[in-house]
């Protein structure tokens, strides 16, 4: 019987240029006063490794936007005592386990979960490994040859103008690389000063692309309730597919009387925790488009019960990726061609051109795109494979 023989996290990190004080990377109301440590002027990532007394080895991905020591701290000093000498094929074991060494301290998120979801993934990867055979087959799948992918996201802040043409532009120039679904950022209209509204954004990119095109806009958060009532009539006159994040994550009663007002789908997940934070959305009638992180939500196996609730209650699953790095992206391709209903694979056109850790750290490209789909990786595992020399070359000392 193959036995977990170590477990080893590593926390990265790279410069992200181009960001300062004066255009920060986020614009959500309640952080406008906070200080420079809140600017994210890296990008980081932790990746987790599980080896078997075979020499095989697995590789996972938690979430983290800020102190990925921090992660690395509850793998090594919690979590792999409790998976070191287990069998790896035991995985919905070894998650119970690790899940209940905190959940009796009210550790039902943040940090805890996020570090239990890289171990996770890279236990899946490894069992991959072991049977040789990719994470899809694993689960059943794949239902589909191929995924179709939506391109995420055009941010028109960032632009070299504050100009609806120029964003309709860019949604323009995607679908002739065969994207026929567009998301764009909106909601730093509020803070961007000479900001274009969302209606005169919308109505470019319509005028110019027409309405053959999916548009999806995402407000991270950035609108309080009646604030997002009023965009969302907007989004209704220019048949917007969802309306993701129009609020902050833990006003629930809001999203559900968004969706009760609104004829547009209104979307969310990513930053949420555990099946047992999506299931208080959908009880609440609060979401049609669930977005679970897997690198946050809990792993491949949590992952994979949020698509269950979805099936169950004829919900829509977009599955987060955004920042995130490359066993993030390879874990999400993995697991979204076993969705047994349609899924929605958000694919990070422009995340990859200033980030190294994304950009070289794989050693060979994690999404092969082409006419608007992605292909399935049929490789044992996840079909992710660090470069150790670049670890080591990003690991935080």
């Amino acid at each position: 019987m193959v036995k977990i023989k170590y477990v080893r996290a590593y926390p990265l990190a790279v410069e992200r240029p181009g960001l300062s004080i004066d255009r920060p990377d986020h614009y959500l109301p309640y952080w406008k006063e906070l200080s420079t440590a809140g600017i994210r002027g890296k990008y980081y990532m932790l990746l987790v490794e599980v080896g078997s007394d075979d020499g095989l080895v697995g590789w996972g991905e938690s979430l983290v936007r800020e102190v990925p020591t921090a992660h690395a701290e509850i793998v090594e000093k919690l979590l792999k005592p409790i998976i070191i000498g287990q069998d790896p094929l035991a995985i919905e074991e070894l998650w119970q386990r690790m899940f209940a060494s905190l959940k009796t301290r009210g550790h039902f998120g943040g940090y805890f979960i996020e570090a239990l979801s890289g171990v996770d993934i890279a236990l899946w990867d490894l069992v991959g490994k072991v049977l040789g055979l990719p994470v899809h087959r694993l689960l059943r799948g794949p239902t589909m040859d191929k995924i179709k992918a939506y391109a995420s996201s055009v941010y028109w802040h960032y632009m070299d103008e504050l100009s609806p043409e120029l964003v309709a532009k860019e949604v323009l120039r995607l679908t002739e690389l065969g994207f026929d679904q567009v998301k764009i950022k909106i909601g730093m209209e509020k803070l961007v000063k000479g900001g274009p509204k969302v209606s005169d954004i919308l109505r470019a990119v319509r005028d110019l692309v027409g309405f053959n095109v999916d548009i999806m806009v995402d407000a991270n958060s950035a609108y309080s309730v009646n604030e997002a009532v009023r965009v969302g009539r907007v989004l209704e006159r220019y048949e917007v597919l969802w309306f993701e994040e129009p609020l902050p994550p833990n006003n629930i009663e809001g999203y559900a009387e968004l969706r009760r007002k609104l004829d547009v789908m209104i979307a969310g997940g990513e930053s949420l925790f555990t099946k047992y934070q999506f299931l208080q959305y959908v009880r609440k009638r609060a979401l049609d488009v669930l977005q679970p992180d897997i690198a946050r939500v809990g792993g491949i196996t949590e992952f994979m019960k949020v698509v269950t609730i979805a099936e169950a209650e004829g919900l829509l699953v977009a599955p987060h990726i955004g920042l995130s790095g490359p066993g993030c992206r390879a874990a999400t391709i993995q697991t979204s061609a076993a969705v047994p209903r349609e899924v929605f694979l958000s694919y990070e056109y422009m995340y990859k051109k200033d980030n190294a850790l994304a950009q070289d750290l794989p050693k060979k490209p994690i999404e092969v795109f082409g006419n608007g789909y992605v292909e399935i990786c049929k490789e044992p595992g996840i079909c992710f494979e660090p470069d150790r020399e670049l670890i080591q070359k990003f690991l935080i000392k």
